[in-house]
């Protein structure tokens, strides 16, 4: 992860930044296990699992998710228009 990277890693509220690694860690292993074809499927399901863990919606948990990887986005657009 790069510095920009890390910098909106560290400025987002814990329970986002923990939201956010637990389900990238779930699409991981999702996609190691070849899983890759069905992305809306994979959505609920890492969705559902987020959900339980840190006691909060569904929904709730796929926002952060998308927040996090657009802001993410962002910082890697800006540093490759450098």
């Amino acid at each position: 992860m790069d510095k920009g990277a890390e910098q909106v890693m560290e400025n987002l509220p814990d329970l986002d930044r923990e939201v956010y690694l637990f389900m990238q860690e779930q699409y991981d292993e999702l996609e190691e296990a070849g899983e890759k074809h069905d992305v809306a499927a994979n959505d609920t399901f890492v969705e559902k699992k987020a959900s339980e863990k840190f006691n909060i919606s569904e929904e709730e948990a796929g926002n952060i998710y998308a927040k996090t990887e657009s802001q993410l986005s962002r910082v890697q657009q800006k540093r490759a228009s450098k």
